[in-house]
């Protein structure tokens, strides 16, 4: 007998955008990490639904969200809500409150593929920023993975993500690039 999973439909999965901070406690992280360079914090949680993101340099703050659209979280902030299609990726790139380019595409594929990519990524896991598996709701069925792998120097940082969909045999990749202009490493 299947159980519900965890994680959401990708059809009910958004991004959203703020331009300040998010209280992470919304979120019930199953894990957490963060990281602090000169020039810049991050705070980086994969939840059920997805994962987020809050980047903060020299007194400005932005946070992403990918998670399920029907997750409670203030409109005061909010630049831009976005749903993932199959057919297109999705783009979004702003100059404030920090320079930030994202990038996030869904791979709809068959089960052997899907099976296939899920362990690659088990493997890839233990060399991940941070990584969760979630339990398995179906006995044919792997739990619902999350990755999150941070590059960076202090001058810029990129976050991939990896999430996969179990129950849709979908993968979520999302790309994240923050840069910090030269103004703000004075």
């Amino acid at each position: 007998m299947a159980t519900k999973s965890v994680r959401p439909s990708i059809a009910e999965t958004s991004y959203r955008f703020f331009d300040r901070p998010i209280h992470p406690e919304l979120f019930s992280p199953a894990i957490e990490g963060r990281l602090k360079a000169k020039n810049y914090s991050l705070v980086l949680g994969i939840c059920h639904g997805g994962h987020y993101l809050q980047v903060s340099s020299h007194g400005r703050t932005m946070t992403e969200v990918t998670g399920p659209d029907n997750q409670v979280l203030t409109t005061y902030g909010l630049q831009q809500t976005c749903f993932f299609n199959a057919n297109e990726e999705l783009v979004l790139e702003t100059k404030q409150p920090l320079e930030y380019h994202f990038a996030g595409q869904i791979d709809v594929v068959d089960f052997s593929i899907f099976t296939r990519v899920q362990m690659e990524l088990e493997l890839e896991a233990s060399k991940a920023f941070l990584a969760f598996q979630f339990p398995a709701t179906h006995r044919l069925l792997p739990g619902p993975l999350s990755l999150m792998q941070v590059e960076g120097n202090e001058r810029m940082i990129t976050v991939n993500t990896f999430h996969t969909f179990p129950d849709d045999l979908v993968i979520l990749r999302t790309q994240s690039l923050f840069e910090f202009p030269p103004a703000a490493l004075n």
